[in-house]
């Protein structure tokens, strides 16, 4: 799975940290409050769709555009719409790029299998990659509480509906936030507890798309503002909420109001999925 796969790569760097130094006592009280709460999110996720995943500090803006680029590599794995994590595509493409290099290329006939799926994937790693640099920019020129992933189907009515909602992210510099490694391992973990993108029916090959909520003034553009644009209600919305616990930061917590004049924007290319 993409979670573990993640979270093994992010806690390979900690590994030294371990838990040599806590009585049995404190690791076994530490063991059962931990299950207690995995317990919860699966509830969480079961019954209402939703993973709330709650930072002990501060994040940075970058932090944020890190959370949704992994999440949305993530849900296209999962969903089936990659044939491997996006790492591990790039890898093979890469390798097979170089293979085709080595070889009498020109006396290759154009349209073999292996052409047509090579170029496939190259279309769908173009367009991931698109989108993500895109988001480092929006992400760059204003505060983005929430993102949405649609998946098949159209803008009002999708096959699949994924939030990932960040109203509650308290933001601050990054000398002052948390390490976008520890909260990656800590996202990862939570989604990998909560199952919450598997499902145990097939999944054909649909186009992802891209909306998010950004300041109207922003200047954005690349990303095509869709100001009547409202979420649809008529699918299952899975949301994956990352907030800050307020009594551990002084910055203030952002209000309802604070939103009002940031409208949806979406992605002007659609992800297509590839499978081999």
């Amino acid at each position: 799975m993409y979670v573990t796969r993640v979270l093994s790569e992010i806690t390979d760097n900690n590994q030294e940290d371990g838990i040599s130094g806590q009585s049995s006592v404190t690791a076994c009280h530490q063991l059962s409050n931990s299950e207690d709460s995995d317990m919860e999110v699966i509830r969480q996720a079961q019954d209402n769709g939703c993973v709330n995943v709650v930072f002990p500090g501060t994040v940075t803006q970058e932090g944020c555009c890190r959370f949704v680029s992994e999440i949305l590599k993530c849900v296209l794995y999962q969903r089936q719409q990659l044939p491997m994590t996006y790492d591990q595509l790039v890898y093979s493409q890469k390798k097979q790029q170089a293979s085709m290099q080595d070889e009498d290329i020109v006396a290759r006939r154009p349209g073999q299998s292996a052409d047509v799926s090579w170029r496939k994937c190259q279309q769908t790693l173009q367009e991931l990659e698109e989108v993500l640099q895109q988001l480092e920019v929006l992400f760059s020129l204003s505060r983005v509480p929430r993102v949405l992933l649609l998946m098949g189907g159209s803008l009002t009515l999708p096959k699949e509906l994924y939030e990932i909602n960040m109203e509650a992210l308290v933001l601050a510099g990054g000398d002052k936030s948390l390490q976008v490694s520890a909260c990656l391992r800590q996202l990862f973990r939570t989604l990998f507890v909560a199952d919450l993108l598997s499902d145990t029916k097939p999944v054909r090959l649909i186009p992802t798309t891209v909306l998010v909520l950004a300041h109207r003034d922003c200047g954005v553009g690349w990303f095509r503002p869709k100001l009547q644009f409202k979420v649809p209600t008529r699918v299952k919305n899975r949301i994956i909420a990352l907030s800050t616990v307020p009594s551990t930061c002084k910055e203030p917590l952002a209000q309802g109001s604070d939103w009002e004049d940031y409208v949806w924007f979406q992605a002007p290319m659609t992800i297509k999925g590839f499978g081999k």
